[in-house]
């Protein structure tokens, strides 16, 4: 609905927004910091239990559970009420958070993280949802901005939260601070009205769907978050757990096709603007995480920067991610354009991280962190722009299910980018006992690190990057490829 037309109330859409924003941004900020909130907390949490080997699944837990439930959300918000399954989403994330902080074990905490994620996988799809939902899509543009500036900042503010929180209390304290949020987010989220879709009597729960989505998710992320290190590439167990994944979400194709209301919009996927914009959020979250996560090892291991400085570099990258997405959010809401803001961004973010690449060895850290500000300048643009077309062209009964798509193809994006890239650099970098001895020597009490360890890694670590960073050329100039094949329209 464009500004101006004669069904446009300013008037009004500022009204929604003092009603929806503020309940749904405290709900996305509990959603997308408890991703990475615990980057810095693990240490304490392996000490605590006095175990190491397993302490990944507390995070792994979270993104299985969140990525599995995000479309389940999405499905029963159309047709019980967005503002509905949010608060169910809410109570869900705010007892699995006092389980957290009680757990008596890892794998207890694993348990408890895993049930966090069940409502944390509602929390973002619904809050969109409901942006969507009560606001006109011109101006959406400006709101879905905002998403994703705070998207940006909280998960990036997450490890310095985790950080701070365990240094001066525990690491329990990280999800004891989720009681207050919660709450606030629960009573700011009672104030947004409740709209339904489908009469009680016309709900049929698509169970069989959502099995086969779970089972086939579950076997791609564990798959792909254990590529390398625990599960050899090319191992029977690794086949088997793709060939279950192939095999899984082709049944899932075929079965979603079937019934009325499944929980998998497949029909949806049919649609050309949808699938490819979808695609391209891959691409955003393949390019994004690996950005994030990686950048702060090579700032220590070959700048010389300590844990805490390589954190703070990250704080300006991340801001220029939430400016990309707010000026594009804007420029959206001003001209009615859409497909030109990720097209232009990935091209430029895709020759940053070409010149980084080039330039890596001789370019000093100032440069290499302005270089990478740039990059995620460029990269900010998708998010707004690929939440407002696939929400319009869904339409209003279906954007919770639309939206979902949105966070599991993010959610897997940001898998397959990490695991690739990952094995790229450690792979380029060398066998792992000889990037070991340096981090571990570094981190224990009063010991000094293994500097022939050191090194000897720091020698591998700018071809690896070089590598990495090309790798990042490439998969940012895909996304811009597919935004150039996305059917361009005005709103």
């Amino acid at each position: 609905m464009a500004t101006g037309s004669p069904d446009y109330d300013e008037a009004a859409t500022r009204a929604a927004f003092r009603e929806v924003f503020p309940g749904v941004m405290v709900a996305m900020f509990l959603a997308s910091v408890d991703q990475t909130i615990l980057a810095t907390t693990l240490p304490a949490i392996a000490a605590s239990f006095g175990q190491l080997s397993d302490l990944s699944w507390v995070v792994i837990a979270y993104l299985l559970a969140a990525t599995v439930t995000a479309p389940i959300h999405g499905y029963l918000g159309d047709r019980f009420g967005r503002r509905r399954m949010l608060l169910v989403a809410l109570g869900l994330f705010v007892l699995a958070s006092i389980g957290c902080a009680l757990a008596p074990s890892v794998w207890a905490l694993v348990a408890m993280r895993g049930l966090q994620g069940c409502g944390g996988g509602g929390l973002m799809t619904l809050a969109q949802a409901l942006i969507g939902e009560h606001v006109p899509a011109r101006e959406r543009a400006r709101f879905q901005g905002y998403f994703a500036a705070m998207f940006a900042l909280s998960s990036t503010l997450g490890p310095v939260m985790g950080g701070v929180l365990t240094e001066h209390f525990s690491w329990r304290a990280v999800f004891v601070i989720n009681l207050p949020l919660g709450a606030l987010a629960a009573f700011l989220a009672w104030r947004i009205p409740n709209v339904r879709h489908v009469p009680a009597g016309c709900f049929r729960f698509d169970f069989a769907g959502a099995l086969i989505f779970a089972v086939s998710a579950i076997a791609l992320l564990v798959g792909l978050a254990s590529g390398g290190h625990r599960i050899a590439w090319w191992s029977v167990s690794m086949l088997a757990l793709l060939g279950t994944a192939g095999l899984g979400f082709g049944v899932l194709g075929w079965w979603e096709r079937r019934i009325e209301n499944p929980v998998i919009p497949v029909r949806l996927l049919s649609v050309p603007a949808i699938l490819r914009s979808n695609a391209l959020v891959m691409c955003f979250a393949a390019a994004l995480f690996p950005s994030v996560l990686y950048l702060p090892l090579y700032l220590q291991l070959g700048r010389g920067s300590g844990i805490g400085e390589s954190g703070l570099w990250l704080l300006p990258i991340s801001l220029m991610l939430a400016v990309g997405a707010t000026v594009t959010g804007r420029l959206i809401a001003k001209t009615g354009r859409l497909t030109p803001f990720p097209i232009g961004g990935l091209a430029l973010s895709s020759v940053v991280f070409t010149v980084l690449a080039v330039s890596l060895e001789i370019a000093p850290t100032a440069l290499v962190v302005g270089l990478m500000m740039l990059a995620m300048l460029g990269i900010g643009g998708v998010m707004p722009t690929c939440q407002i077309i696939i929400q319009d062209t869904a339409g209003r009964n279906a954007l919770g299910s639309a939206t979902a798509s949105i966070s599991v193809s993010r959610s897997i994006g940001a898998s397959i980018g990490v695991a690739l890239l990952g094995a790229l650099l450690f792979t380029l970098i060398g066998p792992g006992d000889q990037l070991g001895p340096a981090t571990r020597g570094a981190g224990a009490a009063g010991a000094p690190p293994d500097t022939v360890a050191l090194a000897a890694a720091r020698a591998r670590l700018d071809p690896a990057f070089r590598a990495v960073l090309a790798a990042l050329a490439g998969i940012t100039a895909l996304g811009a490829a597919i935004a150039l094949t996305i059917p361009r329209k005005r709103i």
